[in-house]
């Protein structure tokens, strides 16, 4: 249960895109990228390979719950068609994917930092 508050900060920190090991750099790098290092630490933002799976995980289970979650919403109170239905939430779920898998890869890299203590600065 101690891990929980350094996993729950390091997931907040890379949800805002900034890096769990100082808390002052960013991670973003681009539209859609994340940085290999903290610009003001030199943490490293890129794990071992297929560290990312998490990450998909994270994301596609995020999406999952609120487009299940809608779609329950809008059955109950929208006299909406189940086509119309499917149409909206396919789209949120796909446009809500894309715009947040970034910050969802960014929280995944702070659950990283806090489980593994990645580190190891500058290299």
């Amino acid at each position: 249960m101690a891990v929980l508050g350094p996993m729950a900060r390091g997931a907040w920190d890379g949800l805002r895109l900034r890096c769990p090991a100082c808390r002052r750099g960013r991670m973003a790098r681009g539209a859609f990228g994340l940085a290999e290092r903290c610009p003001a630490c030199g943490a490293p933002f890129e794990p071992e390979e297929g560290d990312f799976v998490g990450a998909m995980l994270v994301a596609y289970s995020v999406t999952a719950v609120l487009v299940v979650a809608g779609i329950y919403v809008t059955a109950a109170l929208t006299p909406l068609s189940a086509r119309a239905q499917w149409l909206l939430w396919s789209g949120f779920g796909a446009l809500f994917l894309i715009g947040t898998y970034r910050n969802m890869k960014g929280a995944w890299v702070g659950i990283l930092h806090a489980m593994t203590g990645l580190r190891r600065h500058g290299g």
